[in-house]
């Protein structure tokens, strides 16, 4: 699962700049364009998200497979007591009370019973883990993706300011063809590195 997966308002939309920097000179013919996506995976704010959609990823991940293990723990150890009840059962045909034998035959419905109910309760136990990870997961997207946002904007109207550019494209929304000199991804990724975050 990568944050830079989900949808985000920038990516789909004309980066245009405000009219007070288009009126001014243009250079590179007054466009450019930038990858959003490559933004997001090269930038150190978007590899430190990343980091934290995969750590919270493999923490639920983990906590999923513990619950299982304990499920199938718990299963081969009532499992092994029905065996062994049956068994029991089987071999003491001849010998065994009928008190002894209603006795074995209820433990081995019970235990019966206990081996249904594990596997259920460990299945919707582990369905409502994996639902609530997910809808977890994507809520950490969604907030990372608005934190990105929120300071890409400004870094895309300092390198419009600074360039004189009139507009610029995003490289994944219906740019078919264009001068690879025209490409500032990197430098807008070089001005979000540069930044610091500012305090709350």
């Amino acid at each position: 699962m990568r944050w830079v997966r989900g949808t985000m308002a920038v990516a789909g939309c004309l980066l245009a700049v405000p009219t007070a920097v288009a009126a001014q000179a243009p250079a590179l013919d007054g466009f450019a364009f930038v990858d959003i996506q490559r933004i997001a995976t090269e930038s150190n704010e978007g590899r430190a998200a990343n980091t934290r959609v995969d750590e919270l990823s493999e923490q639920k991940l983990a906590e999923i497979e513990a619950m299982n293990t304990e499920g199938q723990n718990e299963f081969t150890s009532l499992n092994q007591e029905l065996q062994e009840a049956q068994l029991k059962l089987q071999q003491g045909q001849n010998v065994l009370s009928a008190d002894a034998t209603a006795s074995l035959q209820r433990e081995i419905v019970r235990l019966q019973r206990d081996i249904e109910r594990t596997s259920q309760d460990t299945q919707a136990e582990i369905q409502r883990m994996t639902q609530d990870a997910e809808v977890e997961v994507q809520e950490l997207q969604q907030q990372l993706q608005l934190e990105f946002q929120r300071r890409l904007l400004p870094a895309i109207d300092k390198l419009a300011a600074d360039k004189q550019l009139s507009f610029i494209f995003n490289a994944q929304q219906g740019l078919v063809w264009a001068d690879s000199s025209l490409d500032l991804t990197q430098e807008l990724i070089d001005i979000l590195n540069s930044e610091q975050e500012p305090a709350p």
